[in-house]
């Protein structure tokens, strides 16, 4: 993967760290979020390269990739995360991020076809009201 020169801003870091509240640094990719997660086929990039991503700041890459949106929040990789990382919570804040730039708190009432149940779920349950 070339590496691009941009990285996010500090405030973007900031954000994240504020909606995660975890130290995404203390992943030392033992790539077990990866091979727990039961949509991994379907990403570009596997959970343990979001981490990876996030630890050096390409945020701009990962909230263009479609594994943001493939994650289903079905906390697969959180639970056998060793360094209690929360792979899953990343991705949220990640989506969250995203939906807040655009100005959005709701879930769309289209919902795109192939998109998992559990992850329309999740996101009806954080941006209920």
């Amino acid at each position: 993967m070339r590496i691009p020169q941009k990285t996010a801003a500090s405030h973007q870091r900031e954000e994240l760290a504020d909606i995660i509240r975890k130290d995404v640094r203390d992943c030392y990719q033992c790539m077990k979020c990866s091979s727990g997660c039961p949509f991994a086929e379907e990403m570009d990039y596997m959970p343990h390269q979001m981490m990876w991503m996030t630890n050096l700041g390409l945020y701009e890459k990962i909230l263009e990739s479609k594994s943001l949106w493939i994650c289903a929040s079905c906390l697969a990789c959180s639970s056998r995360c060793p360094r209690d990382i929360e792979p899953a919570k990343v991705m949220e804040g990640f989506r969250a991020m995203l939906l807040r730039e655009r100005g959005q708190t709701k879930v769309a009432p289209v919902i795109p076809k192939g998109v998992p149940r559990q992850a329309v779920i999740a996101n009806m349950r954080k941006f209920r009201r």
